[in-house]
Order: C-alpha cells, then structure tokens, then sequence
C-alpha cells in the first residue's frame, strides 16, 4: 500500500492541490521538472504577456481535478460499479484507492511527453504520426517514472502498464473505464483545468464556468450495451456543462486561434524545424526510442538558438521571434466556410501567392480544433424522475446545436511594414477566391 502521507502545492486556480509520496517523487523527477521549461501556451504572452505559465501548473491542477472527480463518482455510483465489475463490497473498498491513484497519475502524466511550446508545430514536428501522447506512454514506460509506480503502488495492483495504456488508449477495465473518458473525452478534466488556467494568466473571462458546480453533478450511466460505465452528468449541471462547451468555443475563437498568437505558431515551427534539420539530420523531433535526447528540447533551448540566429539583415525567423515582429494576416475566410471555399483556400493560396509575390515569405493556416467534438462525442443526462429518466445532451443542448465547425483557413505575409503591400495581397487572393 502506498504511503497517505500528503504535501499540499499551492495553486492559482484550485487552492491547495494535494500531492501524495510516489506523485512527490514523480514530479522531482528530470522529465517532470522539464515541463516548468514547456509554456502552456507556445508564444501566446507575445500578445497577452500573462501568459507565461507552464504545462507544470496545469499537469498538477489535470491530476486535481481527476483524484476529485474519481473519488465522488465512486462514492455516488458505488453499486452501479460493483454490477458491472461484479465486485463485491470489500473488493470494491480495496480497489477504491488504488482507482483513484490512476485517475491521478493519468492526469500528472499527460502532458509530460510536450515539445517545446506545447502544441506548436506538433503535426509537423514530431516523426510520423506520433503526437505527445505517445512520448508521455514513453516516458513513463521507459523513465525512471514507471519504476516509482511499480515500487509505489505494486500492492494496489497499479503498474506502470496501466498508466501507459491509460495514456495511449483510455483503456481501462470496465469497472472504471469512464477514468479514460474522464481524461481524454469530449468534456474531461483536461479541459476544465486550461479553460479557467489559460483565461486566468491571459487576463481573459471567456474560458471561465462554474466547475465547483459542475464536479458533483457528474455521475456515471451503464444501460448502453457494450460501453461499460461511461460519463454523465445529473440535471442540476446540465447548464454548468454547457457554460463549459461554450467557454471552449470562445476560448478557441479569441485566444487559441488568434490571428496573432497563430503567426507565431507558424514562425517558431518554421525556426525549430530548422534547428532540428541542422542539429539532427532531420526536421522531426527524436523519436521516442531516443528519449533522452528528446528530453533535452525545451523552450529555454529553442530561445538561446533563437537569439544565436537572429539576424536583422534578412529579418529571419528567429530576429521575428526575439524582436516580436511577426507576420501579418494577408488574407482569412470566413470562420465557418463551406467545403468548398475552405478545400479552394487551403490549396490555390500559398501556392498563388508564392507565383504572383515571389520575394515575400508567406505562410498557410487552417483552423485544427473543432468543437464538433462535442456533438460527436454525447453525455447522458440524469434527469430527477422516479425512477430517473436519461436524456441525451447532444439532442436536448441548444449550445451544441448552434455550433459550426471552425474551418477558417488564413494566409500570412512578412511584408516587413509595407502595409501597401499587404493590401495588395489580400486584394489578388480576394479575386482569386471570387
């Protein structure tokens, strides 16, 4: 059994977050201290200077939020759990702790695998089609992370391969198989924590929403076939729940997607690719066989290149990023085109562009987060009937029905302040999409 003597971190956002022996060891570890050096949001204090925070403060507040949300849906739903995973009450009791341990470890782990500056670049930056996700499985498998859970919580039965397949897949038994959900799902406790983190050091209100409400009306449905016990949400949150849907929509449109903040996602992609192809061989990160030289990446080192290669004459990417002179936007579609207009921008702008404005460093965006998710991806709610009666959210959900897929694609020019020029970008592609 796993030492319960706790230490309490202060937080910003959640108070005091509770922190047990074998979490305490994990997050003195190297590749857990490295993500005080990965910024939450990439270059985003470029345009709302708070924004300095880490992917560390939010890995701590996603285990929070989990351990909380675990431990009150085991409580409500202890007799629905021990149906499906056929338990018994004192199996249930000694399982309870150790349920939770994953739920937290699942939330402290899973963003450890991060490049520098988080999501910037990492569809083009890492080899094939790995994503973060499968450096955090890495890490923890391969680290001196998984021999701590091992020696840890050997005695609750939790092993680092439960973590693993935890981060990989959301794979869990099904006695609790709504802990996956719970960490990578269409309404997880990922995104309640960088909704009211990221609006708090951007200075913003739109990713706020009432989670003290939301937590306890959380709740768990079985009577799907085949699913096991998945997350829902009793009547009382349903418009807490929603408030969270809509705080993402605009979280997304003002902040993450803003043009601003984009420019300087595709100019540090553009530099780090360049890094890596003369440090590596290779415009990709390593791979996850190579950890440890994976680990050596953070923000600190692409800054310390950045000012190496900074270079007025030509205006360089890296004298873009150290002087915080980036590209300006020649050119969007609307923010929800229809397929055609977005398939015609994504493919005949750059390529145009490039042709009519030879001499002027371009560069293509697109919209990569979509709330569609949220239709895709229901939640049942529990409504107070006698006995309860369930509803789907997708169907009842004004919210979910207003939304529209985010398909807005943009073109962005370096014209070095001719704003003249500038216009005369945005007038070829208007007349090119005409």
């Amino acid at each position: 059994m796993a030492d319960e003597t706790v230490r309490e971190f202060r937080d910003p956002i959640h108070g005091f977050i509770t922190v047990y022996p074998h979490e305490k060891a994990i997050i003195d570890t190297f590749p857990f201290q490295r993500l005080r050096r990965i910024s939450q949001l990439g270059l985003t204090s470029r345009l709302y200077h708070g924004a300095e925070h880490s992917r560390f403060g939010h890995s701590l507040g996603v285990m929070h939020l989990a351990g909380e949300a675990t431990a009150q849906l085991l409580q409500k739903n202890k007799q629905l759990i021990r149906e499906v995973a056929g338990w018994a009450e004192g199996e249930f009791q000694e399982r309870r702790q150790g349920i939770i341990h994953l739920a937290r470890l699942g939330g402290l782990l899973h963003d450890v695998g991060h490049a520098p500056f988080s999501h910037a670049g990492e569809q083009v930056l890492f080899p094939g089609k790995l994503r973060h996700g499968d450096y955090s499985a890495a890490i923890v498998d391969s680290t001196e992370i998984g021999q701590i859970i091992d020696d840890s919580l050997g005695d609750e039965g939790i092993s680092r391969a439960d973590v693993v397949e935890l981060l990989r897949r959301g794979m869990l038994p099904a006695g609790y198989s709504f802990v996956g959900q719970l960490l990578d799902g269409a309404y997880d406790v990922d995104k309640m924590d960088y909704l009211l983190r990221d609006s708090h050091y951007c200075g913003v209100e739109y990713g706020t929403f009432d989670i003290r409400r939301l937590i306890p009306t959380l709740t768990l449905y079985g009577e799907e076939p085949g699913r096991g016990l998945v997350l829902a949400v009793e009547e009382g949150g349903y418009q807490t729940l929603a408030a969270l849907v809509i705080a993402r929509y605009f979280m997304f449109t003002q902040v993450y997607f803003h043009r601003v903040r984009r420019a300087y996602d595709l100019i540090l992609t553009e530099f780090i690719q360049q890094l890596l192809n003369d440090e590596h061989g290779s415009p990709d990160y390593p791979p996850p066989e190579d950890l440890m030289a994976f680990l050596k990446w953070d923000d600190s080192r692409v800054l310390s290149a950045a000012v190496e290669h900074s270079d007025s004459s030509r205006e360089n990417p890296a004298w873009m990023i150290c002087n915080r002179r980036h590209p300006k936007m020649a050119y969007q579609t609307l923010p929800h085109p229809d397929k055609i207009e977005a398939r015609t921008a994504f493919r005949r702008l750059l390529p145009e562009v490039h042709k009519k404005f030879p001499d002027i460093p371009v560069w293509r965006d697109n919209a990569t987060d979509h709330p569609e998710r949220y239709k895709q991806e229901d939640i049942p709610i529990k409504i107070r009937d006698n006995p309860p009666a369930w509803k789907s959210f997708v169907d009842t959900s004004e919210v979910l029905r207003g939304l529209q897929d985010i398909g807005q694609v943009r073109l962005y020019a370096y014209v070095g302040g001719r704003e003249g020029l500038l216009e005369e970008i945005n007038s070829f592609c208007r007349q090119l999409m005409a």
